[in-house]
């Protein structure tokens, strides 16, 4: 062992010693290796005989036809193969379970109900010898949905409408009560334990108080209070001298602290350890078991310092209680085991060692596949997950001098493999779930005298039932043997097969069907690694990395084909987490350095045709480098705008992304079909002092632009470095150029040039609309400017929500980055019958929250980038206290930077809150359920539409929020930042930006033209003294379909078909829904809407026509300069009257003065439209000048669902 200070630059005193004995070095060495490598290991360890698995797999076969001849087979097993999870009655009761109970208010129960159960077809499930509470359950459901469907059917609603009222609730509410008391019965042995311990039946138990982890000290001291109570109770009810014949207790230690995780292992161990103990020591007092329970993968580290402790703490002890949990799923588990066993003999402690398939299988798959990992912790394959059950329990049936096996299992085949290895009944036993397998452990136990001990949940059936959800997941999955059990069409010898053999023999050590995490995306680009900062391994190489940039002083300056830096004044950067560390220096350039660098860019452009394919090479290249620069990548963004560890990594990911998304977007969208603009000066913000800086850049080059980079002022250390790589790359100098300055000087100068082609612009709204407007000024109107600003960001949370998911995800929205992200969470507007639990919850977890010193691995909220921002924030927060609730998570002193303390404001309202404050600030507001859409409207009316969260269970509600709300990033059930490149296009609508977006399939149509421009003249638009009754326009309606297309085409022939040909080919491209690739148990959907009305004004007949069918195509309506006869053809066509009006002659001022419209399409003089629009409206409406850019006339929205909310990846269980 080591004795190591676990902070890097820390002064804390929480210093411990870390394992790095060999076989902990096994552990970690084992945890992400290859499948087909972790199984060639478990051979060697395996040894039965190939007469041993004959007779293992026939007496299995033997048991599976005495199962299936029972009398009284498992309820549950019954009903999960009734209700399978590959069908939608089965889903539909899994999210209704999951939640049902928790909903404190009968009008949301009724409507999560009617969500679940209307229109599925539970008749079908009563044909059949069912047990009587499935049939009862099935009728229940049966009638329940006759009930609502009924209600919903309009040819008898108005005849049966009193009937319902008076009825319907009460027996949806009836039906749901009949289901959920049996889920709750089945699943949960008790609701408290001294029912449990009043029981009187023969079976010997392992009580536990599940649930979620805590989020709050709250939460940890009631689970706290919980074990210690029940341990107290069931010892006082033990009457006998056995320990392994009592019944004990099982401990999940996530319960017990908020923070546990290896991240705050200095907390973990100097405040959890001591619960635990207090807790063991109890249980030795009365001699009975007590188990640490194994969680997800990424605990594993830390929870295996805590049992040292623990272990440590007791040696020598003649008691036998203290008991670990082992996954076979994991890779690492043989070496869990030698560890163990290892820790026990050097402690002389007989230990118990339960070992389990493992229940969080589908949420690690996720979770690598989110984190970019080499590969995956767990098993792909069930079977291999099976093997190692087997091969794992030899080994610990080996060690029966310091270890007590208990092996936990619901399948017959490894049960009996367990029984038959083991020789004889001594030194073991056998574990179920109650509720399941009863049966089969009623069987094997007679068969071979083992103990078999029950896993009982302890608690209300409202707050177990969504945590137990996993369970049924787990048996429910098609490969489960649970499943099969009493499916007849399958044949005992088949489900009794011998697995060990078919393992051995497999060719195809992983599942087909699930690719490594790298490869997730491999349509669009490779995923980008990452560093596991739950591993001490990965992060003791991330310390040893770091070591030479903790320090290091970095000199910045702009990088130009030519320029002298010479005797320029040095501006010095300071970090913003500590006041004492100087980052480095900058030399800033001057407006001579300007005019010769934007001549450069030019020039460069010019010559750029043949490079094309060579930047794109590069583009890939550069994301290389950064990955093999990235510890001092992490260490500048930490230091220079302080980003937490979590963050800084995630900050270096998404640039490569960008770099290899756009370098492969290209090859398909440039070139042949699109073309670049000229100079593209981009201008990027210090809160994405990387990712957004490089994503700009990669795609203005993707495109085929020159660029010019103006990073901000705050940030352009990380700047310059990464422009370095990309030089390093291959990108020429001249086609890429860095600027560095402040943005009043340098970007104003940069960004309203008339020799540039197009800005990129991530900041405010008011500097966006500047940039704009300096251009026309400058009589350069025809430069694109793409702008990503702010927004007042909401999240809507009704009672359905389980408040731990919802505490988890506001926190993440909220303050992750110091709430410094352009779609962190603003607005929390919560349902009232929950609000008090939810904010409460919220609250706890934010003080939980470590404010401090990036460089330290324990914080979680960094500082602000400056004092200005501090200022701002700080000032808001005094002020909103004179008038509201205010709560700041605690904090020491940290006057050393610029700290400010997550804070929850509570509001009465949402007009109470019209500004965005950039920062760690979060505003709650309560909602009923009857003013919750005019709340959305509310909202709308603000004008803002960057990103928007939903947390619910009933999707008929989420439909109706989603389809209401104007944003351009929706996230249903899951945080609502951190969008990834290619699977969540990120970009706001309205206020809150012009598109496209960023990492999207059209994200270089705003950086590139079509090559096919089509017809623009030099017409200026000018205005009559005419007043228009325009009077209400029609909202823009659905696109239209390939048969409106061919009459257009038949009754405008005179177009052409060239015209005609393109409108096809954009209809198709913009009606679609696109699926965008991403991690198991998410959706992602990107959709297309209509921009809303747009202009139509020519100049010529043609163009007014051509523009009005394609806006009209697209969803929009329209005001245009058609004739009255074109007019009556559209209408005829089909067009909806109200979505078209016309006009004669010129508009008027008065037309361009209102809010109705949102594109305007001119083939003629842009600069004389934007003189026209100067100063009319807030945001930037953009002015279509060809008809080849439709992507203008659209609004792009994705859609981010998280699919596992209500309890598991059920897909991918059912693969």
């Amino acid at each position: 062992m080591q004795f190591i200070d676990f902070m890097v630059n820390s002064n804390s005193s929480n210093e411990f010693l870390i394992d790095y004995s060999p076989s902990r070095k096994a552990i970690r060495d084992a945890r992400v290796m290859k499948e087909s490598e972790a199984i060639s290991r478990l051979i060697q360890i395996e040894n039965t005989t190939v007469n041993q698995r004959v007779e293992i797999s026939q007496k299995t076969s033997n048991l599976i036809i005495k199962l299936r001849k029972t009398k009284r087979p498992d309820l549950l097993s019954q009903f999960i193969a009734e209700y399978n999870l590959n069908s939608e009655e089965g889903l539909s009761l899994m999210t209704l379970a999951e939640s049902f109970l928790r909903v404190p208010d009968n009008k949301t129960r009724d409507k999560l109900f009617s969500d679940k159960i209307s229109n599925k077809p539970w008749s079908k499930h009563l044909r059949g010898g069912k047990s009587s509470i499935v049939s009862i359950a099935t009728i229940a459901l049966s009638i329940a949905d006759m009930m609502i469907s009924h209600g919903h059917n309009n040819s008898i609603k108005d005849r049966i409408k009193h009937a319902l009222e008076i009825l319907s609730r009460p027996g949806i509410r009836f039906s749901a009560g009949s289901v959920m008391k049996f889920f709750g019965t089945q699943f949960v042995f008790s609701e408290d334990i001294e029912s449990a311990l009043s029981v009187n039946n023969r079976d010997v138990h392992s009580f536990d108080m599940l649930g979620e982890a805590a989020w709050t000290m709250a939460d940890a001291d009631r689970y706290f209070n919980a074990y210690k109570n029940s341990l107290i109770a069931i010892g006082k009810n033990n009457k006998g001298n056995d320990v392994y014949k009592a019944d004990g207790i099982s401990v999940k230690l996530s319960a017990l602290h908020p923070t546990y995780n290896f991240m705050h292992k200095g907390r973990v161990i100097t405040e959890l350890v001591p619960k635990v103990l207090a807790l063991v020591e109890i249980a030795q007092n009365y001699n009975i078991g007590i188990n640490i329970d194994a969680e997800e993968c990424e605990r594993l580290d830390i929870s295996l310092d805590v049992i040292a402790e623990i272990v440590n703490s007791i040696e020598h002890s003649k008691w036998q209680g203290f008991g670990v949990v082992v996954q076979a799923y994991q890779k690492r588990a043989p070496y869990v085991i030698e560890w163990l066993y290892e820790l026990s003999k050097k402690s002389n402690l007989k230990i118990m060692v339960r070992l389990v398939k493992g229940a969080y299988w589908d949420s690690e798959i996720k979770k690598s596949q989110e984190l970019g990992d080499i590969d995956y912790p767990v098993f792909t394959k069930k079977s291999n997950t099976d093997y190692s059950f087997i091969a794992c329990a030899q080994k610990l049936l080996s060690m029966r001098d310091f270890i007590y096996p208990q092996f936990a299992s619901h399948n017959a085949h490894t049960l009996i493999s367990v029984c038959e290895i083991a020789g004889d009944n001594k030194g073991f036993e056998v574990q179920r779930l109650h509720g399941m397998g009863e049966s089969l452990h009623a069987i094997l136990s007679s068969q071979y005298g083992v103990l078999s001990r029950v896993y009982a949940p302890v608690g209300s059936h409202k707050d177990l039932l969504a945590y137990l959800m996993r369970r049924l997941l787990e048996n429910g999955a098609n490969s489960s043997f649970i499943n099969h059990l009493f499916d007849k069409s399958i044949k005992p010898e088949e489900l009794a097969s011998n697995i060990l053999t078919e393992v051995e023999q497999d060719k195809e050590h992983t599942h087909p069907k699930i690719p490594l995490p790298k490869d997730i995306y491999q349509s669009i680009r490779e995923n980008s690694s990452s560093v596991m900062l739950s591993e001490q391994n990965e992060v003791d190489l991330l310390y040893q990395q770091q070591q030479n940039w903790l320090k290091h002083k970095w000199q910045a300056k702009s990088i130009l084909s030519s320029c002298d830096n010479d005797n320029r004044a040095t501006q010095k950067v300071i970090n913003p987490a500590d006041f004492s560390d100087e980052v480095g220096d900058v030399i800033y350039a001057t407006e001579s350095d300007l005019d010769e660098c934007l001549s450069t860019a030019n020039e460069a452009f010019t010559n750029n045709g043949s490079s094309h394919p060579q930047i794109l090479k590069s583009l890939a290249l550069a994301a290389d480098l950064y990955e093999s620069n990235r510890a001092e990548l992490l260490v500048i963004v930490m230091r220079e705008a302080g980003k937490t560890y979590q963050d800084a990594i995630d900050e270096v990911r998404e640039a490569v992304d960008f770099l290899r998304y756009y370098a492969n977007l290209a090859q398909n969208v440039i070139s042949t079909k699109r073309e670049g603009l000229g100079v593209f000066v981009c201008i990027s913000p210090w809160n994405f002092p990387l990712a957004i800086f490089t994503g700009q850049i990669a795609a203005a080059l993707a495109a085929g632009n020159s660029v010019v980079a103006k990073p901000a002022e705050s940030t352009s250390l990380i700047a310059f470095r990464a422009t370095q790589l990309l030089i390093e790359a291959g990108i020429p100098l001249g086609t890429l150029q860095l600027v560095l300055g402040r943005g009043l000087d340098v970007g104003s100068y940069l960004a309203s040039h008339p020799s540039i082609s197009g800005v990129a612009f991530t900041g405010s709204t008011n500097v966006a609309k500047l940039i704009k407007k300096n251009l026309i000024q400058n009589g350069n109107s025809s430069a694109r400017v793409i702008a990503e600003t702010g927004g007042l960001n909401a999240m809507v949370v009704d009672s359905t929500a389980l408040s731990e998911q919802v505490t988890r995800d506001v926190i993440d929205s909220a303050f992750k980055s110091a709430g410094q992200r352009c779609s962190a969470l603003r607005i929390l507007l919560i349902q009232d019958d929950c609000f008090d639990t939810t904010i409460s919850m919220i609250k706890g977890a934010m003080q939980e929250l470590i404010l401090g010193n990036p460089q330290n691995l324990k914080t979680d909220c960094g500082p602000v980038i400056n004092l200005n921002a501090k200022t701002k924030l700080l000032e808001h927060i005094k002020s909103s206290a004179l008038k509201n609730t205010v709560s700041l998570s605690s904090s020491n002193d940290l006057s050393n930077g610029h700290y400010v303390a997550p804070t929850i404001i509570e509001l009465d309202d949402i007009d109470q809150i019209n500004d965005e404050f950039f920062g760690p600030i979060l505003h709650a507001i309560r909602y009923s359920t009857d003013s919750l859409m005019e709340t959305i409207d509310k909202l709308n009316e603000k004008g803002y539409g960057l990103t928007f969260g939903v947390h619910s269970r009933i999707k008929n509600q989420v439909d109706q929020i989603v389809s209401r709300i104007n944003a351009g990033n929706i996230y249903v059930n899951r945080n609502q930042v951190g969008a990834i490149v290619g699977s969540q296009p990120f970009g706001g609508e309205g206020l809150s930006g012009t598109g496209p977006k960023a990492g999207g399939p059209h994200a270089l149509h705003g950086y590139s033209r079509s090559v096919s421009t089509g017809r623009v003249s030099n017409q200026k638009l000018t205005l009559s003294d005419a007043i228009f009754n325009i009077g209400d326009i029609e909202k823009s309606g659905p696109m239209i379909d390939n048969h409106m297309v061919k009459k257009l085409r038949q009754e405008f022939s005179s177009l052409g078909e060239e015209f005609f040909n393109f409108l096809t080919e954009t209809v198709e491209s913009y009606s679609s829904i696109i699926s965008l690739p991403g991690p198991t148990g998410e959706s992602n959907e990107l959709t297309y809407q209509a921009k809303g009305c747009a202009l139509c004004f020519g100049p010529s007949e043609t163009d007014s026509i051509k523009q009005t069918i394609l806006a009209l195509a697209l969803g929009n309506s329209v005001i245009s300069q058609i004739n009255s006869t074109v007019f009556s053809s559209l209408v005829g066509i089909g067009f909806n009257k109200s979505s078209i009006t016309r006009i004669e002659g010129m508009p008027s001022n008065e037309i361009f003065e209102n809010n109705h419209y949102h594109a305007i399409m001119y083939f003629g003089d842009a600069l004389s439209v934007e003189r026209i629009l100067e100063n009319k409206r807030e945001e930037i409406i953009p002015i279509v000048s060809s008809i080849y850019e439709p992507w203008q006339l659209v609004k792009e929205r994705v859609i981010s669902i998280d699919t596992t909310a209500s309890g598991g990846n059920a897909n991918l269980l059912a693969l």
